[in-house]
């Protein structure tokens, strides 16, 4: 007999239960977001705090963002609900969080839901169809020296929205130049995570930031009703 698909307040009651019943979860966070961001960090170790993914609150939102000094992503998530003003699933340090990127570029295919413990465990929640259960988990904890979620004396993380354009304007100009692989990295994650497999493109200059985002089709918890993912990425300067 088949049983009925849950609602989205059931797949949310769910979340919330699988967040609370751990003493020690100091973040819950939405699983594919935070994939997409790790695959935009900086695989440098020499570039230390790039190697992460940072997630932080800035006012009312709370942004997962990370870069590699090239490109920038960053996906934002709402602190309250629209209808009353409650507070949404999301959890987060009061000092923001790190989470080392490289243990976190493959793909848990069925997750849904993360949860990250102080120590630094980051539980992946998921199954099939609608379960929330635990998945696996991985020890992020030692790089760079961040070895709690709570902790103090972390690396400052670089401001990126600094480096969003607060307007555009398209006049023809010279032509655009880009990294292959920056490209082809950022359309796999927009093939997977948008609602219509569709990228929009905002520019103004060959010399200035080439913004790119999608749609995203987010699977638990508040969204903005315009989730969008997001990539900043600056364009190859070629030498006349």
């Amino acid at each position: 007999m088949k049983t009925a698909t849950p609602t989205a307040a059931e797949l949310l009651k769910s979340a919330e239960l699988v967040a609370t019943a751990s003493p020690d979860c100091a973040a819950v966070l939405p699983y594919w977001p935070i994939w997409a961001a790790a695959q935009f960090a900086s695989t440098d170790p020499c570039k230390e705090v790039l190697n992460f993914v940072h997630v932080w609150r800035d006012g009312d939102a709370f942004q997962i963002e990370s870069t590699d000094g090239h490109r920038a992503f960053r996906y934002r998530l709402p602190c309250w609900t629209a209808a009353d003003s409650m507070p949404t699933l999301w959890r987060l340090p009061d000092a923001g969080l790190l989470l080392h990127a490289a243990p976190l570029r493959k793909a848990q295919l069925c997750a849904r839901l993360l949860t990250v413990t102080d120590s630094l465990r980051a539980v992946f929640h998921g199954g099939k169809r609608h379960d929330l259960a635990e998945l696996a988990s991985l020890n992020l904890s030692g790089f760079y020296g961040v070895n709690s979620a709570t902790g103090t004396g972390h690396p400052t993380f670089p401001r990126i929205n600094m480096l969003w354009p607060d307007t555009f304007t398209n006049a023809p100009a010279q032509p655009f130049a880009f990294n292959a692989r920056y490209l082809k990295e950022w359309f796999a994650v927009v093939d997977k995570l948008s609602t219509a497999g569709i990228s929009r493109t905002q520019c103004n200059s060959p010399t200035t930031p080439f913004v790119l985002d999608c749609t995203y089709g987010q699977c638990i918890g508040q969204h903005y009703t315009d989730a969008r993912l997001e990539l900043l990425l600056m364009p190859v300067q070629i030498r006349q």
